[in-house]
């Protein structure tokens, strides 16, 4: 965007603006898209100039909606116009300037005649100062918005059509796995990232909880998703993050990332490009405060040098004085100037290398990286870079329980987890479980829905370890079999960091149970293990294994009590959809004034009351739904655990887990000194 410069009173000032469309988007090739967005400008300037108006400024928005009123360069320009720099808008067609009614009505029609500013668009000819042209104006206005409402409707049904059919219509594919280039709507899987995702289940299935695991990743300098993507290419953005700071300095230890970048706007190709980048406003060195490693080139015709001199003349210097940096080197603490060398650069490239900033001292810096000097090339005036500075995400424990949950890694797309409000409200909400759209096996999984289903369960239970983010061999196993609730942990570790479990009336005090005898962890873990290895040595005893059937082992124990849920389901949904249009009917009655308000209020509350416990039901089964085919898928693969294990020397959370659902702890009986220990198997034994 040019400066907008004043003029002289008799010379009308314009700007242009300029879009393209979502349509020329899709059609266009970049060079082509480059040479639209030019003819709008040769276009529009040559009107200006027959018109002898003088252009004062161009604002260009590319990849914008025509109802967006939040583009950029649209309310630069909106901005310029109010504070009076302004005396004519000139644009190709009005659906350049919005495809919106209310933008339209707003601005061209109210606006616009208080800050006197004149709006002329070149194809339809329409010009707000002529009263015969503002019905064209609202007529093309309202076509156009009518053209993005159909539009809306149409990309939506499409939308919907693929999801039944197992096709992916998301902008982007989730972390492990990749869009196929032969057909964008299937995936692949990732070989790189896949191997990331494979380690968060092994590693949650050995024990580690979400933030460990989280820990682990960052520590082993694992690329974060959001990270991977962007090294990958992709154009991924966090809508719900500000991603680039707003400042020149940092201020709080981490990591950041800064870009750099410069693209040729020029007719020819620009030759011996050479920009010097002071490290600091102040030309000190960084000291201690910091480490700068190059990170990324993206234009591999373009070289990163460093200099210690810090009075190096920018106009009489030699590359070969200087220090050529490789991608990953760290940057010397006594460097004072980076220097960036492209030797050619086409009109349609563009010159882009990042550094890594890693803060060590929590209080604002200097300002670095910032200052930044375009050298004359080939006698084109200087420009500056383009730089900016985000903080650099890493792996967190909501990270890795959204992989953890994520149907696509064994081979499922669940998509339409969220929509807009409408085409013009971008607002996203989450739309519930009924109305997500699911297609099982659409590509090749990376996990299997035995270890999936197996964590989806405990990632229900909420018993978890403070310490270390480990999760306890037994979470939400133990129970007491004197009144069914909890045993949990009790008192200090001893050496073998074993404690004590004790039931948890123990927070009632004791008011409605009498099992009140602790129980050594030690005690329960040796009775298990006992148990277990029996049950292996039995296992693999050929006698005992012929009488294990595939059928006792994996026969369906689950398939009444799954189509009973998924009825009753059902029937709560289609009683909640009756319920609706019941209350439509209550509120036309009330508002045709056929039902008393008195009457309405009270029959309101029910639908109230009634609606809550019916959705609260719905929650209840539906929880129970993921637990039962978690067991059902675990029951299918029991030999293939059994021959995981040959003997079992230590407990974790997966071997209790692969085992056992529940074990009970009976009252401790002083006669005997004993207490009776039962264990609830996953499968018949």
């Amino acid at each position: 965007m040019s400066n907008i410069l004043k003029a002289e009173n008799s010379i009308l000032r314009v700007v242009l603006y300029l879009r393209l469309s979502d349509e020329d988007r899709n059609k266009l090739s970049k060079e082509q898209l480059s040479e639209s967005i030019k003819n709008q400008e040769t276009l529009l300037r040559a009107y200006a100039e027959e018109n002898g108006w003088k252009v004062v400024g161009v604002y260009n928005d590319e990849d914008w909606s025509g109802s967006d009123a939040t583009r950029p360069d649209f309310n630069k320009m909106i901005k310029e116009c109010q504070k009076g720099n302004v005396d004519i808008v000139l644009v190709k067609s009005q659906s350049r300037f919005a495809r919106d009614m209310e933008l339209v009505e707003r601005y061209v029609h109210n606006l616009f005649h208080e800050w006197n500013v004149r709006f002329v668009t070149y194809i339809e000819k329409i010009d707000n100062t002529r009263k015969e042209t503002k019905k064209t104006s609202q007529l093309t206005a309202m076509t156009d918005q009518w053209y993005l409402e159909d539009t809306s409707i149409n990309i939506r049904e499409t939308f919907r059509a693929k999801r039944t059919n197992g096709e992916l219509t998301a902008s982007f594919a989730s972390y492990g796995v990749m869009k196929d280039p032969e057909n964008k709507n299937h995936l692949l899987i990732d070989p790189i990232a896949c191997e990331v995702v494979k380690r968060i289940f092994d590693e949650y299935m050995a024990g580690n909880g979400l933030e460990k695991i989280a820990n682990n990743l960052n520590k082993d300098k694992i690329l974060s998703p959001y990270e991977y993507k962007l090294l990958n290419g992709s154009k991924l953005k966090i809508p719900l993050i500000k991603e680039y700071l707003d400042f020149g300095y940092i201020e709080k230890t981490g990591t950041y990332i800064l870009n750099i970048s410069f693209t040729n706007n020029e007719d020819h190709i620009l030759k011996d490009l050479v920009s010097f980048n002071y490290i600091t406003t102040d030309m000190k060195t960084l000291n201690n405060k910091c480490d700068i490693v190059l990170k990324k080139y993206t234009e591999t015709k373009t070289k990163i040098y460093y200099s210690e001199d810090e009075n190096l003349d920018i106009n009489n210097f030699s590359l070969d004085d200087c220090i050529l940096l490789k991608e990953n080197d760290l940057l010397p603490k006594t460097a004072k100037v980076l220097i960036s060398y492209t030797k050619e650069l086409d009109r349609t490239h563009i010159i882009d290398y990042q550094f890594e900033v890693t803060l060590k001292e929590n209080r604002a810096q200097e300002e670095f990286l910032i200052n930044i000097i375009m050298n004359k090339a080939n006698g084109i005036l200087k420009s500056e870079f383009s730089h900016n500075l985000r903080k650099k995400f890493k792996w967190s424990s909501q990270t890795v329980k959204k992989i953890l949950t994520d149907e696509v890694y064994i081979g499922n797309l669940v998509q339409f987890k969220t929509t807009t409000v409408s085409y013009k409200n971008h607002t996203v909400i989450k739309n519930d479980d009924e109305d997500r759209i699911r297609k099982d096996n659409t590509h090749e999984s990376i996990v299997s829905k035995n270890v999936f289903y197996t964590i989806q369960e405990r990632l229900q239970e909420k018993s978890r370890s403070s310490q270390g983010g480990e999760v306890h061999a037994f979470s939400n196993k133990v129970y007491c079999m004197n009144c069914n609730k909890l045993f949990f942990k009790c008192g200090k570790k001893d050496e073998n960091g074993y404690c004590y479990l004790c039931c948890k009336d123990k927070k009632d005090k004791w008011a409605n149970c009498t099992n009140s005898k602790y129980l050594r962890e030690e005690e329960l873990h040796t009775f298990v293990l006992e148990q277990l290895n029996n049950l292996l040595v039995r296992f693999y005893d050929e006698d005992s294994l012929k009488e294990m059937h595939d059928e006792v082992i994996e026969q369906d124990l689950f398939k009444d009590k799954l189509n009973s849920l998924e009825q009753e389901l059902k029937s709560i949904n289609k009683e909640l959809q009756g319920k609706s249009t019941y209350f439509q009917k209550l509120y036309e009655d009330r508002t045709n004034g056929i039902l008393p308000e008195k009457e309405f209020l009270i029959l309101l509350n029910k639908y109230k009351d009634d609606n809550s416990k019916l959705e609260e039901r719905a929650n209840i089964i539906k929880k129970e739904i993921t637990s039962t085919t978690a067991k059902k898928e675990s029951l299918k693969s029991k030999k293939n655990i059994f021959k995981k294990y040959r003997h079992i020397d230590k407990l974790n959370v997966e071997i209790v887990g692969d085992f056992i659902d529940k074990v009970l702890i009976g009252k401790y009986n002083d006669e005997t000194g004993s207490r009776e220990i039962k264990i609830l198997w996953n499968f018949a034994i």
